[in-house]
């Protein structure tokens, strides 16, 4: 798998669970266990719109060719896929979240190590060019 590969994949992934929270943050939240009510309607919105701009990046950075670029998107990917992850765990293991969270963590894990493994594979995974000379 190349970066190229990853941020498309990841990018779709984040814009559909984004559309799923802006567009019916009840019904995407409660699928997790969350209870209805105005307020975690709200922040769900909130998460859904971040979600999009998130992948809205991810799309357009699958497309550049400074390999300095590719690699800055992918360490972002990887602190805030770990972060999700963490915060999906804490949840779970509180009670705040049902079981379909575990889907979520190996969604948060499967990109990590995606991600990771463009990095560790470097400029041959990031489809990028050498750094242009300035």
């Amino acid at each position: 798998m190349n970066a190229k590969t990853y941020l498309t994949v990841a990018s779709v992934i984040a814009v559909l669970f984004g559309l799923a929270f802006l567009l019916a943050p009840t019904a995407a939240a409660s699928v997790y266990g969350v209870p209805a009510e105005p307020h975690t309607s709200l922040i769900a919105q909130f998460f859904g719109t971040t979600l999009i701009a998130i992948g809205v990046v991810q799309w357009v950075a699958k497309d550049f060719r400074d390999r300095d670029a590719v690699r800055g998107i992918l360490i972002a990917a990887i602190v805030g896929d770990g972060l999700g992850l963490i915060v999906n765990l804490l949840g779970t293991f509180q009670g705040l979240l049902n079981g379909m969270a575990w889907t979520t963590t190996i969604i948060y894990v499967l990109l990590i190590v995606g991600a990771a493994y463009c990095l560790s594979a470097g400029a041959e995974a990031t489809g990028a060019s050498a750094k242009p000379a300035r």
